[in-house]
């Protein structure tokens, strides 16, 4: 168990001392002694302070050190730490549609041990809670390496606590699509090697001609209007990013992505293009909700032409950037060198609510009942 905010409970201990040191400190009346003028004293009470060699009233003062000490701890917050392992993992699963499914979920069940954090990605990337999890994350688009990675740094944060070592293991069928120009730089932020499970890839999605439906001044498939329209900064498909002030009219709702493919997404991981397999003859049909103004150089720019390639591209086949590693380089480079990272080389992450807290207020507020009753009784008795 450990303290949040430790500093609370040191200054009730503060506290608790000099409790105990002023009940060394009394005020009782002194010994009667009769005097020939004590006719002309006022008739009143006299107390003096005089200093106890014994505790007055011990058991009053064991009730206001044990309420001054738990209100301490629960302002504190105390926490349980969980059981340290010597190795935690953060899985990179490939959901992407590029990697076989039944693969991907055998590899990650079989990896997963209590402790370890498993982030599914495709062009974004999120934690989920355990394997089982996999099955409700639907599989999209070409997925994001990058993604990926800049999302296991923060799962290691979370994780640093069980651990002293964190071991990130990729399981993916790494195709070079996956790739973008800044992977390399980001897996270079990541201390240590990493494990590299190669599955299959996924020969279940259908190549052929699509019919493109990109027309903004009607309502694309499968999409329905937003309630307010909004501006958003950027769209993303696989490595190609456009930036640019984009008006948002539509939006895909999710029970029309069912067996639907997200192969664009706006910069905040909503669907901005999707595609489905329209006929069995691997024909597809492709949704585009990307406005584009007639007026300016947007349509001119390289990224926007790279992104109008990738849109009208046959089905099933990624626009894959030149300069991008085979599949082999791209292993070993995410494979890296040298021993497993430590647990101490990612940052804190969020702090854990506290549960003890509010049972720890409620017993103090329970003994500053009892401390109430003890202490009118003692008044009382003294009078008596």
């Amino acid at each position: 168990m450990t303290f949040l905010a430790p500093g609370f409970l040191y200054a009730a201990i503060v506290v608790a001392v000099a409790t105990v040191a002023l009940h060394f400190i009394v005020a009782r009346e002194p010994r009667a002694t009769a005097f020939p003028t004590a006719r002309f004293v006022p008739d009143s009470s006299t107390r003096s302070l005089v200093r106890a060699t014994h505790f007055s009233d011990p058991w009053l003062l064991a009730l206001r050190v044990l309420l001054l000490l738990l209100i301490g701890a629960a302002l504190a917050r105390p926490v349980r730490l969980p059981e340290r392992e010597r190795i935690a993992r953060v899985i990179l699963a490939d959901r992407s549609g590029r990697s076989s499914d039944a693969a991907v979920r055998a590899a990650v069940r079989e990896l997963y041990r209590a402790g370890d954090a498993i982030v599914v990605f495709d062009t974004v990337a999120h934690l989920v809670t355990s394997p089982d999890s996999l099955a409700l994350v639907a599989a999209h688009g070409a997925g994001s390496l990058s993604a990926a990675l800049t999302a296991a740094h923060a799962a290691a944060s979370r994780i640093r606590a069980g651990a002293d070592s964190i071991e990130l293991v990729v399981v993916s069928a790494l195709a070079p699509v996956e790739w973008d120009r800044a992977t390399a730089r980001i897996r270079g932020a990541w201390p240590g090697r990493a494990r590299i499970i190669r599955v299959p890839g996924d020969t279940s999605v259908p190549i052929g001609n699509p019919v493109v439906t990109w027309n903004t001044a009607m309502r694309p498939p499968l999409a329905v209007a937003r309630t307010a329209v909004d501006t958003i900064g950027a769209v993303v498909a696989g490595a190609d990013v456009v930036v640019a002030p984009f008006p948002r009219m539509w939006r895909y709702p999710a029970d029309s992505l069912r067996g639907a493919t997200v192969v664009a997404r706006w910069m905040d991981g909503e669907p901005a293009a999707v595609e489905w397999q329209a006929r069995s003859d691997g024909q597809c049909a492709r949704s585009v909700a990307i406005p584009v103004d007639s007026v300016g150089d947007l349509v001119l720019r390289p990224t926007f032409v790279r992104l109008r390639a990738r849109l009208q591209a046959a089905c099933g086949i990624d626009a894959v950037d030149p300069s991008a590693p085979s599949s082999d380089a791209l292993a070993a480079m995410l494979a890296g060198t040298g021993p497993i990272a430590s647990a101490s080389a990612f940052p804190p992450g969020p702090s854990a609510p506290s549960t003890l807290a509010p049972w720890l207020l409620g017993a103090s507020l329970l003994l500053a009942l009892v401390e109430l009753i003890v202490r009118a009784r003692s008044s009382a008795g003294e009078a008596a």
